[in-house]
């Protein structure tokens, strides 16, 4: 804490398009900071999903800071500078950087790293931190450290869920988390058009491998016909992962013709993260994203081809 009590100005920045561990993480930090009297901005290359917008200072989110001279960036949930997106230059004049993350390292920014691979999110990491300091836990703090770690380990449900992450919740509860809440907001409330994308995908997915592997393209005429943005696509992957027999789901989305962004998610031991290595993708074994500068038609046909071989190799 005492390189960030003595900053002259503190950039905070995570993912573009972030989840709920981003958005959690980043807040909660901010709140921090408040606390220790420093001038900070929060940066993140696009704005928090409507389903996160309820998490306290979710307003102070800006994808471009409002002055300059900050001397100290501190990262949050993220592997690789080039995940900061167009917000990435605002950091290059920080004279000092600390990373906090749980991902597996693309490439090793940052002069101070806390990196924790075997922690579901980088809120738990955070809270770890925070209780070894004098910082005084809110509930305001408590509600974005949890919805970090609630998101992250999919309400618990997911592998990387451990005993320690229970307990971390069970003392954010104690700190004044407001646990329905959160499950209402992120689990409970979605707009109508992430509802009737989500149909939409489960109404044309395709299998292979015997039904284990499961996926959906949505093109970009399908976001206009339905009135509906990149954030409401986010979780689809997870429908379709719901579906018997599925081991591994994928969602291919068009923004616009030639940018295709892919969501895969795994059950058990398959690791998809390492599937969509070859294309520059990356995340945790569970849960990755790949990116594709081609047609939705051919993102398809490679990422199908990948995650066979991966299936195949279980």
């Amino acid at each position: 804490m005492r390189e960030v009590r003595a900053a002259k100005g503190v950039l905070i920045g995570t993912h573009l398009h972030p989840d709920g561990d981003a958005v959690g993480s980043a807040l909660a930090v901010s709140h921090i900071l408040d606390q220790l009297e420093v001038e900070h901005e929060v940066l993140c290359a696009d704005p928090p999903s409507y389903y996160l917008k309820f998490l306290p200072g979710s307003e102070r989110i800006r994808q471009k800071p409002k002055g300059d001279g900050h001397s100290l960036g501190i990262l949050l949930d993220l592997e690789a500078r080039n995940r900061l997106g167009n917000v990435n230059k605002y950091f290059d004049d920080c004279s000092r950087l600390i990373v906090i993350d749980h991902h597996i390292p693309m490439e090793y920014p940052g002069d101070l790293r806390i990196v924790q691979v075997e922690s579901p999110a980088t809120c738990s990491i955070l809270l770890d931190l925070f209780k070894e300091s004098d910082i005084k836990i809110t509930p305001q703090i408590a509600d974005c450290l949890l919805t970090g770690i609630l998101t992250d380990t999919g309400n618990f449900r997911y592998p990387n869920t451990d005993a320690h992450s229970l307990h971390t919740a069970g003392y954010l509860l104690e700190q004044g988390a407001n646990l329905p809440r959160i499950t209402e907001e992120v689990y409970m409330r979605k707009e109508r058009p992430a509802m009737e994308l989500s149909a939409r995908a489960v109404l044309s997915m395709k299998t292979a491998c015997d039904g284990r592997l499961a996926w959906a393209t949505l093109p970009v005429s399908l976001f206009e016909e339905l009135g509906a943005n990149e954030q409401h696509s986010e979780g689809v992957a997870n429908e379709l992962l719901c579906v018997k027999d599925v081991m591994v789901a994928a969602v291919l989305r068009e923004g616009k013709p030639g940018k295709v962004k892919g969501s895969i998610r795994s059950l058990g031991d398959i690791d998809v993260a390492a599937a969509v290595g070859q294309f520059g993708g990356g995340g945790h074994a569970n849960a990755a994203g790949v990116s594709f500068s081609c047609s939705l038609e051919e993102a398809e046909e490679q990422l199908v081809k990948a995650l066979k071989q991966c299936l195949g190799s279980c």
